[in-house]
């Protein structure tokens, strides 16, 4: 069956982006017909589409109280939305990295703080860290993510000066630098493949703007099993999920949980545009 299918972008940066292109024409080697549209433009075409795949909204986290609006319009559109908006929304708030972690997900000791240098400190001490990072509790590309030391006063402030709003603060895992960030993308709750992402000489980010690398990844026994827990932890099931996790030596951590608009690594994988069309017009 022939659908109408819109690619939310947003207004910065409203074409697809590269990584869509191909599933974008996996979907209409199907017989869709697919467009982009921005998140922030006009409503339109996300109320009269078939499906709303929600893929490259990345500005969203600048603006959270109209992209909330937004998630709720999008709940009385006519046709499918994926992931749900209730889904996102909850994922929209780093806090739900707390929600995981009530439920059982390997995340390393984390604390929520203010936005402020005694508040950081204090959260620090109580995880017995005398190094940490603080991340903001709503953001995206590890933008506000620093690194502080309990012992210097000036990388607090620096931190809390970096911050916009409340944050998460958690040891740095030195496996970051050796080991980099590994993902597992999944599309229907089956596992399609996996990247690692390295940060550049002396980072810790490993995002490509931040002058990371990423190249594909073949998961251990062990951290496919902790990334297919966490799946089944979710408040509700992903159509399509990213689940980023650091090997130490002795476990997986969970890093992030993405559903809202993560970058998905295809075309680090040949077969994955066409599992994720599948998956998308399997799903709604």
């Amino acid at each position: 069956m022939k659908k109408d299918i819109v690619f939310a972008t947003c207004r910065s940066m409203p074409a697809f982006q590269p990584d869509d292109v191909p599933i974008a024409r996996a979907l209409e080697a199907r017989g869709c017909t697919v467009i982009a549209s921005p998140w922030n433009g006009p409503f339109e075409p996300f109320a009269e589409a078939d499906l709303v795949v929600v893929r490259s909204t990345w500005d969203y986290f600048e603006t959270l109280d109209a992209f909330a609006e937004w998630l709720h319009a999008l709940e009385s559109v006519r046709g499918e939305v994926a992931n749900s908006p209730r889904l996102m929304a909850w994922n929209s708030n780093k806090t739900y990295l707390l929600d995981l972690a009530e439920r059982g997900a390997p995340l390393p000791p984390t604390r929520l703080s203010s936005p402020d240098a005694a508040s950081l400190a204090t959260a620090m001490h109580e995880l017995g860290l005398t190094e940490a990072i603080a991340k903001p509790v709503v953001g995206a590309g590890a933008s506000g993510l620093t690194i502080m030391r309990r012992d210097d006063s000036s990388s607090l402030d620096r931190a809390a000066a970096a911050l916009h709003c409340d944050a998460l603060v958690q040891p740095l895992i030195p496996e970051i630098r050796t080991h980099g960030e590994t993902s597992a993308m999944f599309f229907h709750g089956d596992f399609s493949h996996a990247v690692v992402k390295r940060p550049k000489q002396g980072c810790i980010l490993v995002q490509h703007e931040h002058g990371g690398h990423t190249e594909p990844a073949t998961l251990t026994t062990e951290q496919l099993s902790v990334a297919r827990s966490v799946l089944a932890l979710l408040p509700e099931p992903a159509l399509f999920a990213r689940i980023d996790m650091v090997l130490t030596d002795t476990q997986s951590l969970l890093m992030e949980v993405e559903v809202i608009e993560p970058d998905l690594f295809v075309l680090h994988n040949q077969a994955a545009p066409n599992r994720f069309a599948d998956a998308l017009l399997q799903g709604c």
